[in-house]
Parts: structure tokens; sequence; C-alpha cells
């Protein structure tokens, strides 16, 4: 399925420019943001909420311990869903793996970003605190 514009890239390049220069945004401001550039087609959003409605179905089967078993994968360029529990592809087993891995190591990158700028701004209040209150620590 080709991608559809949703988004004229001038309107997508000013947008995101707001967001990388805000600290926080509700996702109704971001909604604001999009909504005078919005293209809809009523076709392509028929196809993506059938699309979305599918993945969601798919990530909720699990096993009898609560654990995921069915994920999406790409094995010889066609994409798929594989049960992990039943699957006899190795290609397949191999793809979910790595993903699965790059899932994780991208988490664990985030993880560390996000807990450096707490600890920064954490040090910032600290900092701030002791100079408001002339230098002398409670």
């Amino acid at each position: 399925m080709a991608r559809t514009r949703k988004l004229e890239p001038k309107a997508r390049e000013v947008i995101m420019q707001k967001i990388y220069e805000s600290g926080e945004m509700e996702t109704e401001e971001i909604m604001d943001l999009i909504d005078p550039h919005f293209l809809f087609d009523k076709d392509a959003a028929r196809k993506r909420e059938l699309r979305r409605t599918a993945q969601q179905m798919m990530s909720q089967v699990r096993d009898e311990k609560g654990v995921r078993i069915v994920f999406a994968c790409k094995v010889d360029g066609i994409r798929k869903y594989v049960n992990i529990d039943e699957s006899r592809n190795v290609k397949a087993l191999r793809s979910v793996e790595g993903q699965l891995a790059e899932k994780r190591n991208g988490l664990e990158v985030s993880c560390a970003k996000a807990s450096k700028r707490r600890m920064e701004v954490e040090g910032q209040l600290s900092f701030n605190l002791e100079e408001m209150e002339g230098g002398n620590k409670v």
C-alpha cells in the first residue's frame, strides 16, 4: 500500500520545529497545529483503520501466562504475523527476534536519555533551591 501524503512538506517542517522547541505539548495542541493543514482521504483512512484494528487484535494474542505470542515481521519481503509458539519457520522466528532486540535497544537508549535529563533537571532544581536559601543546605 502506497503512503498517502497527509501534510505538505513545509507544513510538516513548521509543525515539527514547534514540537522540537517545546518542552511539553498536549495531544490536543499538536492536533490543533496539524488540523488546518491536514489532507484527508477517506479510502486511505478506512484502510489505515482496518490495518490498525488487525494489528491491535494480533498484539492481544497471548499465552496462558499473559505473554504476547504473535508478532508482525517481514520475511523475504512479505509482511506477516507469526505465532512464535507454533511457527516452524526459522527465518520468521529470527525476524521476530531481531525486531524485538532492536526495540529493546531503542528503549534502553531512550530510557538512558530520559534518566540523564531527569538527573540534570533535578540537579538544577536543587542548585536553584540552594541559591534561594543563600547557599545554606537544609
